[in-house]
């Protein structure tokens, strides 16, 4: 039996709204497949065990680094996850934030917009789940789903600035469980 998708963000409070997106996408392209979804826990000792067990990492920046994401970057990159990372680029990084982005050696997706933010995540998360198969644990259904989102993708032009995304509470972390 497939264990599924574990993806682990690493994230601040200001990127609710991105991770919600995640989420979104990961439900859209795992209607087969259990997908499990680990967030950053606000004012405690980060989830060194959930982080191990994720297939993915995501980390998104936009001001501040708060406590534990540098922690978890680290554990990361020691464990040698696939690694994603996002920056708002029209956030003013805090000193902190600056020191962190300057001692990385990693290409980092900049976002101006939201509308920014989900091109760039959609394509370059679909892309990584499918160069991580089959250690993502999604079945044969998902992974060709993937596939025929991604063709989709580009054949679509970038789209200007949308409305405003409606939240649905999906950027706290959960289990997307595959549809009957």
């Amino acid at each position: 039996m497939d264990r599924g998708l574990s993806v682990y963000i690493s994230a601040s409070a200001e990127m609710d709204a991105e991770c919600e997106f995640i989420g979104q996408t990961l439900a859209s392209v795992s209607t087969t497949s259990r997908a499990t979804i680990r967030r950053t826990p606000e004012g405690s000792n980060p989830d060194l065990e959930g982080l191990a067990s994720s297939q993915i990492y995501i980390i998104l920046l936009g001001t501040d680094l708060l406590a534990p994401i540098g922690v978890e970057w680290e554990a990361a990159r020691q464990a040698g996850l696939a690694t994603l990372g996002f920056r708002n680029a029209e956030a003013a990084p805090s000193p902190a934030m600056t020191d962190f982005l300057r001692r990385q050696r990693f290409e980092w997706h900049e976002y101006r917009t939201p509308a920014e933010f989900r091109r760039k995540l959609e394509r370059t998360l679909l892309q990584r789940l499918l160069d991580e198969t089959p250690g993502t644990g999604l079945d044969l259904t998902a992974v060709e789903q993937i596939a025929v989102r991604l063709k989709e993708l580009e054949g679509e032009e970038a789209e200007d600035e949308g409305p405003a995304e409606e939240r649905r509470g999906a950027g706290s972390g959960g289990i997307i469980l595959p549809r009957p």
